[in-house]
């Protein structure tokens, strides 16, 4: 089972407020990240090991 929840709805649902970036704000992120490696899996753990530890089933139970 596949869950999609789209950016917009994630940021209302943890800020519970519309955060306008402004242009090219995404593209500069993005390159700064390349450069720092920072979603490494040395870094910030291999996503396959962190999705096996959550116990919970629902986005709420992931939410809080």
């Amino acid at each position: 089972m596949k869950i999609k929840i789209p950016n917009a709805e994630v940021q209302h649902l943890l800020t519970e407020k519309e955060i306008i970036f402004p242009k090219y704000t995404t593209q500069l992120m993005n390159l700064a990240n390349s450069n720092a490696q920072g979603t490494r899996p040395k870094i910030v753990g291999q996503m396959s090991d962190l999705i096996q530890e959550f116990k919970g089933k629902t986005f709420e139970e992931w939410a809080v």
